[in-house]
């Protein structure tokens, strides 16, 4: 028999590495980014399959400075957490786009 869990927790998705919070968790307090750290929203076209949003957050992983990603095929976005001391945004969507060929662009310029 499994212990109880008593907090919330952050359940992560094997294939996709997204979560999700159950309950307890969504009183958890927020921390912040390290100064280190900044994120990058990406509007991502051409993605046309329940395994694209997996291929774009794979390849954006293997770029230098990338700490992780979510790309959701719903609304065509890719929400990345990287170092601003290593890459750029615009790095990153040029990065995604030769890898996988999809389009991306970098939102709120």
């Amino acid at each position: 028999m499994l212990p109880s869990v008593k907090a919330g927790l952050l359940l992560l998705c094997p294939l996709c590495g997204g979560g999700i919070q159950t309950a307890g968790a969504q009183n958890a307090p927020v921390t912040a980014q390290a100064p280190d750290t900044a994120t990058v929203r990406l509007h991502i076209s051409r993605m046309t399959c329940g395994s694209c949003p997996t291929t774009a957050r794979l390849a954006l992983k293997k770029l230098p400075g990338v700490y992780g990603a979510t790309v959701t095929l719903d609304d065509s976005i890719g929400v990345v957490r990287y170092d601003p001391r290593q890459v750029t945004p615009d790095q990153i969507a040029a990065h995604l786009t030769r890898l996988t060929g999809f389009g991306a662009t970098v939102q709120g310029k």
